[in-house]
């Protein structure tokens, strides 16, 4: 926001308002009786918030960010004919909790040999790293698999995101 061409005049607009001026957006905001009209100065701050929120991973504002992105998506190149969410459990893994440095015998699949849930949970809990190395590592094949070797046939198009 800092580098857009309005940022100055946002900046002098900001300090101008009020903390009355604020707590009254928020008591209307909060009520469901918020008018743009009331107080053109509180609404150019709102449409500020949003503009920045829409870069806040998980915000509100970000989701209806990505919903935008979706139905831009889907009038240029129509309906999808399929929707995917992949999910993955790192928990259950034992390629996760091989990157996180658990010795297991990866050909070898025995009950025994693997550490109850929670402590793979605690394990993969500590070890950030080597989590978002296996998630990098699985998402990457699945999608190498359906995407460049096209088992799903001619894609047009895709839209992803992470979840953080």
């Amino acid at each position: 926001m800092a580098s857009r061409p309005y940022f100055q005049d946002t900046a002098t607009d900001l300090q101008t308002l009020t903390s009355k001026e604020i707590e009254a957006a928020l008591i209307s905001a909060t009520k469901h009786t918020f008018s743009s009209i009331a107080n053109p100065r509180v609404n150019m701050l709102m449409k500020r918030i949003r503009a920045v929120g829409g870069n806040v991973m998980g915000s509100a504002y970000s989701r209806a960010s990505l919903r935008t992105h979706i139905h831009a998506l889907i009038f240029n190149q129509g309906l999808p004919s399929i929707f995917m969410t992949i999910n993955l459990a790192d928990i259950h893994s034992r390629v996760a909790l091989h990157f996180a440095g658990v010795d297991l015998d990866l050909d070898t699949i025995l009950p025994e040999t693997i550490p109850s849930t929670y402590e793979r949970a605690q394990i993969i809990a500590s070890h950030p790293v080597a989590t978002a190395r296996f998630l990098n590592v699985l998402i990457s094949s699945i999608l190498k698999c359906m995407v460049e070797k096209s088992v799903l046939g001619p894609i047009k198009a895709y839209f992803s995101t992470v979840e953080k």
